[in-house]
């Protein structure tokens, strides 16, 4: 069933006798106000009848919609102001007060173009995600909602309530359901818009004592956390405090090992202005995105903030490892694309960008930099070139480097010893890693781009389990060949890259730090405001 025919399903004819109508002379105000607008053709389809004023003032429609902007919207992580509601109030108190035809019928047009503007950004969101970021290369929704014939609907009294509406136009994605609700439990939190504020430099640990500690578990309470105890000495670091701590780094994707640092201390003073904030800007994200997770087949998705990758399948996660993804001069973009296949032993064949800054740099500074880092040179059919063959010294960007430097198959080889290929223009594929120890830092952008994966052996045997050939003990020797093996994936799951800072999950809210600026862009686009402490 299609999103229209939703609409029919939602619909009921209403009683308009049940309402004063308006008199003539106010319709003849609504058809002439209307001539040369966007919003006339609709009209015209029910005799320029009005939709959201009666007689006596706002009808029941225009009630509720009123009702929507004030009470509801918030939550989504949009204004009421920018629909207009201001000045809808100021016009309903204007007929109040006898404004007469002139306004009811602003109050019919503006109501009209804030309904317009609203079912928009609901569904496609409110912002342009390319006035926000080169890196978002994700295709933007089918325009599969005609939000002006909506509203057609909607004055032929062919459509119910206005919440149905607007629940149908939301994302149809439990991220974003989960998000809502967290939003409007942050909403409805009291306390005001600071931070807790809490100072302190040093790093505290369990068994200790300081006055800090009993700041910590006031906040954690304040912050909702469940199973603090208030112990008769309130600033000893105890067990029971310091299992709600690592719920807490757990939350905010910090390692969970129960101290107070450098890192604890940031994330405690995050204040509600700034919670708000991310909220906000991750609700607009997932409007712009498809609903992916409702998708038929299986899918690998990548968080950069989270930097972990999980492998879904029938909504349920059956794989997960940290990754490594592009550091922030590097940014890994955020796309969708289909996982065809996978390489063992792969070579890796050096970037342009890698080529000209890094790697020629380097060699005309140690003849022996290829060699010592099992690199080679080939030409278009895969021949070996000669380095000594070259004048390094008269090569420029701007005409080209004409031959290929690979790094061969091994241990030291920059992909690791296998890769996930999702063809795209990016460049950008899933690949092991020979620097293990990157996989044990809390933040972890640290790559030219492309995600790096810590378990890259279970995943291949979970994308090649419907093929017997396939298992733990074939996957390790392809894995340790002197030339590379390609093998096709029978079952092509697509790979979902997002930029996620900010979902809510089994345990309860999650915070991730904003790893490229993203959420303090567009949190200016949407006129949400941050603070210094806003990470």
């Amino acid at each position: 069933m299609d999103r229209c025919q939703k609409w029919i399903v939602l619909g009921f004819l209403f009683l308009a006798a049940c309402s004063p109508k308006v008199d003539e002379d106010t319709l003849q105000a609504i058809k002439q106000q209307l001539q040369g607008e966007a919003l006339e053709k609709v009209y015209g389809e029910f005799d320029y009848q009005p939709i959201w004023i009666n007689a006596e003032g706002l009808s029941e429609n225009g009630e509720s919609f009123v009702e929507v902007l004030n009470e509801d919207i918030a939550a989504d992580g949009l204004d009421k102001e920018d629909y207009h509601y201001e000045l809808i109030q100021q016009y309903v108190d204007s007929i109040n007060q006898g404004g007469g035809v002139d306004a009811l019928v602003k109050s019919e047009l503006m109501i009209s173009e804030a309904f317009v503007k609203l079912a928009n950004d609901l569904h496609y969101g409110a912002v342009d995600p390319n006035e926000i970021s080169s890196k978002w290369k994700m295709e933007p929704k089918a325009k599969e909602v005609d939000v002006e014939a909506l509203l057609g609907e909607i004055g032929k009294g062919n459509i119910g309530s206005l919440n149905e509406v607007f629940d149908q136009l939301r994302p149809e994605n439990r991220l974003y359901d989960g998000l809502r609700e967290q939003m409007k439990k942050a909403l409805e939190a009291e306390g005001d818009l600071d931070g807790p504020s809490i100072k302190h430099d040093e790093t505290v640990e369990v068994g200790d004592r300081d006055q800090v500690v009993a700041q910590v578990r006031k906040a954690l309470q304040a912050m909702g956390e469940e199973g603090i105890s208030s112990p008769e000495e309130p600033d000893v670091y105890d067990e029971v405090l310091e299992h709600a701590v690592k719920r807490f780094q757990q939350k905010h994707g910090l390692k969970e090992d129960g101290v107070l640092g450098e890192d604890f201390w940031r994330a405690i003073n995050y204040s509600k202005e700034d919670l708000l904030a991310k909220l906000k800007v991750n609700l607009e994200r997932l409007r712009w995105l498809p609903d992916f997770l409702d998708t038929d087949g299986p899918k690998v998705l990548v968080n950069i903030p989270s930097y972990y990758m999980d492998y879904v399948v029938d909504q349920d996660t059956v794989f997960s490892t940290r990754a490594v993804v592009g550091k922030e001069y590097y940014q890994t973009p955020v796309f969708t694309a289909e996982m065809s296949y996978v390489v063992f032993s792969p070579y890796w064949n050096l970037p342009e960008g890698i080529l000209w800054e890094e790697t020629i740099p380097a060699i005309l500074k140690d003849k022996n930099y290829l060699s010592e880092h099992n690199m080679e040179i080939v030409d278009e059919q895969r021949a070996e070139v000669k380095p000594n063959s070259i004048r390094w010294k008269k090569l420029s960007k701007e005409e080209g480097f004409p031959y290929l430097i690979r790094q061969k198959p091994g241990d030291d080889n920059a992909l690791g010893r296998v890769k996930f290929m999702f063809p795209n223009t990016y460049n950008i594929y899933i690949h092991d890693s020979p620097a293990k120890a990157l996989f044990d830092k809390d933040e972890r952008a640290f790559s030219h781009g492309c995600i790096r994966i810590a378990d890259p052996d279970g995943f291949a045997e979970v994308l090649l389990n419907d093929k017997k050939e396939w298992n733990k003990d074939s996957i390790n020797n392809a894995m340790q060949l002197e030339k590379e093996k390609q093998v096709n994936l029978d079952t092509k799951p697509t790979v979902w890259i997002l930029y996620l800072t900010a979902w809510k999950s089994a345990d309860g809210l999650q915070l991730r730090e904003d790893v490229y600026d993203s959420d303090k862009e567009l949190a200016q686009k949407m006129g949400a405001k941050v603070s210094d402490a806003f990470f």
